[in-house]
């Protein structure tokens, strides 16, 4: 993997920027034909060798022109474009990042995606693992070290889009030294994307910036420690949770004691399901699924007081707790993943069970809700266990075709993860 890291990173512009011809050598990419006479970019039919010769143009009006054309070419488009998150015009630069980002994801009906900040913000339940080009990794992670702070800013974001868990190590230090950027944007953004890449060697990093000086990092980092299971920060999260009990940072901090879910929390998780906040009510729940020691009594506790419950997430965040104690509440799960105010809270849900018992969400593929259906194929595409890709074969002819579109995203996951060697065996 080759990654320009900020030691090799000149504080000068002009040098940080390599010339295009140097970096199409770098990323050993296939396209080799010399820069042809310029055709006009809106005629159809012009081929990726073209327009990838185009984008070495030292014409910055043919760059912004290639550009244009590629961002509509899909997949296909992701070298010539990661040439482009290198180039010398700071507009260039930022539009290719945007047209990257919108090829990893798919926006909610009736968005767009207008830049990658939008994109992170989606979930990843919205995008698709694409193999990431040499030359796109390199250039991204030397954005993080641009001039300005919006491509910095853009550039950690893009990082959290197109990457996938468990990261290397040497992008992970970048994001890190992001972590001190002088603009609080950029700070948020690298605090985000170490969260969502899972990158746990970043844990004392995020520790500090739980004391940043700007409150949406502080979250941000509240919440990444969560992401990474961070034990270390139990002492800092409990005097969040203390100082800012009513406050969003003390719901932050709750939220993360539940997803770290370490064993010293298990008293404060059963006190916090009595307490009039649904977001405590729900992030206490969360934390007793992820402890596992849930006993026979407790568990029909937490079934009566399910029938009480008037909060939606609340009452998922319950099942959540009943089916990992082994309860039949799973379908319970179900209902919440097919509502489109629960489907992400349900999602997380889901892939946690499965991961831990694949064979349970096969029988869901059948689901007669095909909403169900493509929620369920996406989240066994994170699951990744080796049957899965099997289990989703059956989706390939489903008669809808957003059921289709979430299977085939699902088996590229699975498939992608294989040859990572990240996929575990099948049971």
């Amino acid at each position: 993997m080759a990654i320009l890291t900020r030691a090799h990173v000149s504080t000068s512009r002009r040098a940080r920027i390599r010339p295009l011809g140097c970096l199409f050598a770098s990323a050993a990419l296939v396209v080799t034909a010399p820069v042809v006479a310029r055709a006009s970019l809106d005629q159809e039919g012009q081929t990726i060798t073209q327009l990838a010769a185009e984008v070495n143009s030292s014409d910055a009006k043919v760059r912004r022109a290639a550009l244009k054309a590629l961002a509509s070419r899909g997949p296909e488009a992701l070298e010539p474009l990661s040439l482009l998150v290198g180039d010398p015009e700071r507009e260039i630069r930022s539009d290719a990042i945007r047209a990257i980002a919108a090829i990893y994801v798919e926006p909610p009906p009736r968005e767009r995606v207008s830049n990658a900040e939008d994109a992170f913000g989606w979930t990843r339940y919205r995008t698709t693992p694409w193999a990431v080009p040499p030359a796109l990794l390199t250039n991204l992670v030397r954005g993080l070290a641009d001039e300005w702070a919006s491509v910095r800013r853009e550039a950690a974001y893009a990082l959290g889009v197109v990457m996938t868990p468990p990261i290397d190590s040497r992008v992970a230090d970048e994001l890190i030294y992001s972590l001190a950027d002088p603009d609080g944007s950029v700070r948020l953004a690298a605090a985000r994307a170490l969260g969502r890449l899972r990158a746990t060697r970043a844990g004392d990093h995020l520790i500090g910036s739980i004391v940043d000086p700007d409150l949406p990092v502080r979250l941000a980092a509240i919440h990444a420690v969560g992401e990474i299971r961070e034990a270390r920060a139990l002492v800092a999260l409990q005097q969040q949770l203390d100082y800012y009990r009513g406050a969003t940072a003390g719901r932050a901090a709750l939220e993360a004691l539940a997803r770290i879910a370490h064993g010293s929390t298990s008293n404060l998780f059963a006190q916090e399901r009595f307490s009039n906040s649904e977001a405590h009510r729900r992030y206490a729940y969360e934390g007793i699924a992820r402890l596992g020691a849930t006993s026979a009594g407790d568990a029909v506790a937490m079934e009566q007081a399910l029938t009480g419950e008037r909060d939606e997430a609340v009452a998922a965040a319950m099942a959540f707790a009943l089916a990992a104690a082994g309860r039949p509440y799973v379908d319970r799960l179900v209902v919440a993943l097919a509502d489109d105010d629960t489907a992400n809270q349900a999602l997380d849900y889901v892939v946690e069970l499965g991961t831990a018992k694949p064979s349970l969400l096969a029988p869901y593929l059948k689901h007669p809700d095909a909403i169900v259906r493509e929620r369920i194929a996406t989240a066994m595409g994170f699951v990744g266990d080796a049957g899965a890709e099997a289990a989703l074969s059956q989706l390939t002819s489903d008669g809808d075709p957003s059921v289709r579109r979430a299977a085939e995203t699902a088996t590229i996951r699975i498939r992608m993860s294989k040859l990572a060697g990240k996929v575990r065996p099948a049971p």
